[in-house]
């Protein structure tokens, strides 16, 4: 994907299988059962994105890390994604959670060593109070963050519309986390968004009130979600998340009294 002068390449670090009672057990998956596999599951990428811009290589989330966590998912695919499109973990300069969630956050620390050995990690100020102070992803995600922070390679985002790179700005889009982020990039009159898991599925636009088991604040999620779809509706501004399929880009399209995801 090109977003003006700005080159975006999407790389998966494994899968989830997702139970439809995923998105709450009330959520009917009749309409929409062709997405799911032959055991009534909902298989979805874990999304990671190298962005080249400004001569600075941002990678937006880190995966699942090398986790086998069985019929569930498993991870451990970056590395090999990354070595296969000529891109090594030194070359690195910054990279971006878009929140600490484990499949977000997994490749951070491998072996007690920072994974990118040169790049700057950063992520919204509420996800240290989330994960590292209250530990909300478990204790290896607070240990991994800390050893970063205490080699001072950990750069929190505090507030909104917050520079990353030329071209890349981070956006508050909490609910999903406390400091969830997403990720605009801009160059010319052309925009993308990276949404991470303010948006889980793109059903979740034909099925508002549909909410991931994993948002911290439902109610906020929700109105989140719908934030960004207003925003992005009718408009030439392409979109993914990371756990969209095939991590394809795609614009939101209006309807009548629906809104739809075309890639």
């Amino acid at each position: 994907m090109r977003i003006g002068e700005i080159d975006v390449t999407p790389f998966s670090d494994g899968f989830f299988s997702m139970p439809p009672a995923y998105f709450g057990e009330s959520a009917d998956w009749e309409p929409h059962k062709a997405l799911l596999n032959d055991s009534g599951n909902l298989i979805v990428p874990i999304g990671c994105f190298i962005v080249r811009t400004g001569g600075q290589t941002v990678l937006v989330d880190a995966g699942l890390g090398d986790l086998d966590l069985g019929e569930m998912g498993k991870g451990g695919a970056l590395p090999a994604e990354l070595a296969a499109a000529g891109v090594t973990p030194d070359e690195i300069d910054v990279v971006v959670c878009t929140h600490l969630h484990l499949d977000h956050s997994g490749w951070l620390v491998k072996d007690g060593a920072p994974f990118f050995p040169n790049a700057t990690v950063r992520f919204g100020a509420a996800d240290w109070d989330q994960f590292v102070v209250d530990q909300h992803g478990g204790p290896q995600t607070a240990v991994d963050i800390k050893l970063l922070a205490d080699l001072g390679r950990v750069e929190t985002i505090d507030g909104d519309d917050v520079s990353i790179a030329p071209g890349i700005t981070a956006r508050a889009a909490p609910g999903h986390t406390h400091g969830h982020n997403v990720l605009v990039l801009s160059s010319g009159e052309e925009r993308a968004m990276l949404l991470g898991d303010a948006v889980t599925c793109p059903v979740q636009l034909e099925e508002p009130d549909w909410s991931a088991m994993s948002d911290i604040d439902a109610a906020l999620a929700r109105r989140t979600r719908e934030a960004l779809w207003r925003e992005l509706e009718g408009t030439d501004t392409t979109a993914v998340a990371a756990h969209f399929p095939g991590l394809e880009f795609g614009r939101v399209l209006p309807g009548k009294g629906k809104r739809y995801f075309s890639v």
